[in-house]
């Protein structure tokens, strides 16, 4: 197992399947699904988006690095719920 690591470490750092260009794309395209499916009150969609998202972490940024580049995502995905909900309804609305 240390040696698989060490291996890894020497070539560089572990990159998914997809490009860094593509890789960015597709994941800033799937958080302006989340935003315009909020802000429509799709939450079917706002799901399908974040779990499609999930499923794509593996080929972006590698298996190493899913569940940071997951926790970061999600992390995003709350700010968007928060953002849109308080332009919709006032920033009254998250106190209650």
């Amino acid at each position: 197992m240390i040696g698989l690591r060490h291996k890894a470490g020497a070539k560089g750092r572990a990159r998914g399947a997809l490009g860094p260009v593509a890789g960015s794309v597709l994941l800033a395209s799937l958080l302006i699904c989340e935003v315009t499916s909020a802000m429509m009150g799709a939450g079917t969609v706002f799901f399908a988006s974040v779990v499609v998202a999930w499923l794509v972490f593996p080929a972006v940024v590698g298996l190493e690095n899913v569940l940071d580049a997951g926790c970061v995502f999600m992390l995003v995905s709350l700010g968007i719920v928060v953002v849109v909900g308080a332009a919709s309804h006032g920033a009254g609305s998250l106190l209650t």
